[in-house]
């Protein structure tokens, strides 16, 4: 077997004033503060936005009273070294993934970042995005640790774990990873879509905005990859 690096990459998206928000809230919203064409001495803007808006990472203290905020991590912890890419059958609108639809998968017991491809970035342009989006199951939480005591993220290309649809559960989802001894930060709304089933990750590094005592920020990520030379 042969393998190709592909260099650095990105999976995570841009934000824009167009970036689909959980449950069709606020996206970024851009002010022009300094313009150059309107004689001043440079360009600058002022963005109001939301921390859990495009790709984000969200913290334990998210849904955690005593959990550690995102400026509490070291800054190697987001460096990953040991990526799982998992790529699910295309997953219909509000389904909730559970263990069975991991079944068919081994994940190494060394993994550390968890990606998971569900095929519904698809549907980023469209109001079921936002609205009527998959999530995962509480469950899913502890099945994870079983198998990789070492794991620190998941992250997946939709827009949240918690399906707009079945919010009860997706509040008992976030708890479960993120309210525990040993959290599992979530990664939500990634930009998966150049990933297939012959790439290796090499590593990624995630680079959320660092603000203190933020319960989730958006954040920029690279990955280093290699596709397999058929």
């Amino acid at each position: 077997m042969v393998w190709e690096s592909m260099g650095f990459v990105y999976l995570s998206y841009v934000l824009s004033e167009t970036t689909p928000v959980y449950g069709n809230g606020m996206s970024l919203v851009r002010e022009v503060h300094k313009d150059m064409t309107r004689g001043d001495s440079c360009n600058t803007q002022y963005w109001k936005l939301s921390n859990h808006i495009g790709t984000h990472v969200d913290a334990p203290r998210h849904f955690s009273g005593n959990g550690k905020f995102l400026d509490q991590y070291p800054a190697d912890f987001w460096v990953c070294n040991n990526v799982c890419h998992l790529v699910l059958p295309p997953v219909a609108d509000k389904h909730i993934i559970g263990e069975q639809d991991f079944k068919a998968f081994e994940i190494p017991g060394n993994t550390d970042l968890l990606l998971v491809q569900t095929g519904f970035w698809k549907k980023r342009e469209q109001r079921e995005y936002m609205m009527e989006n998959p999530g995962f199951e509480p469950g899913l939480a502890d099945f994870f640790r079983a198998q990789c005591p070492t794991l620190k993220m998941i992250g997946f290309d939709g827009i949240s774990l918690s399906s707009f649809a079945s919010r009860k559960i997706g509040r008992k989802s976030h708890k479960a990873f993120l309210d525990h001894d040993a959290p599992i930060l979530i990664i939500e709304d990634m930009d998966l879509s150049g990933l297939g089933k012959n790439s290796r990750i090499h590593q990624v590094v995630v680079c959320p905005i660092r603000v203190e005592k933020s319960d989730a920020a958006p954040c920029t990520i690279i990955a280093d990859i290699q596709e397999e030379i058929l």
